[in-house]
């Protein structure tokens, strides 16, 4: 079966990611495009946005890595499904490095129009990084609890 240009476009968004090239990134997105964060239901218009929070994890983890659990495309919808790996050793967001590993699976959902990815949803949150690191601590809750 022949790979569709969406399914392309994110394999390559996902290689220009872990290349930490935002230059490449940055032509793979509309100029208008739309940042929505899940987590905090927060939109937020314009690849300066998307620019800061993939900059925000590039500083704080510049070994990061992502790798394709599972990638649905669905005519101009990607919903990628990803494990992201990396050391803290730059600074995120407010915290200073702590040395410790992220090792957490997430996902994203890309729409695309005329070869420009238009919106770009996370479900990627701030407290599971914090809670991986060991910087966050939800007393409580069980280890297996979301």
């Amino acid at each position: 079966m022949k790979k569709s240009d969406v399914e392309n476009m994110i394999e390559q968004w996902v290689d220009a990611w872990n290349a930490k090239d935002m230059e490449r990134m940055k032509s793979m997105y509309a100029e208008d495009v739309v940042l929505y964060q899940g987590p905090v239901r927060k939109s937020l218009k314009g690849w300066g946005y998307v620019h800061d929070r993939l900059q925000d994890l590039a500083t704080g983890f510049p070994d990061a890595r992502i790798k394709i659990n599972d990638l649905h495309i669905d005519g101009d919808i990607a919903i990628l499904e990803f494990n992201e790996t990396g050391t803290q050793t730059g600074r995120f967001l407010d915290y200073e490095p702590t040395g410790n590993e992220i090792d957490i699976d997430s996902c994203l959902v890309f729409r695309v129009s005329r070869g420009k990815i238009i919106n770009h949803t996370t479900y990627l949150d701030t407290a599971t990084i914090l809670r991986s690191l060991g910087l966050v601590k939800i007393t409580g809750a069980r280890p297996e609890a979301a």
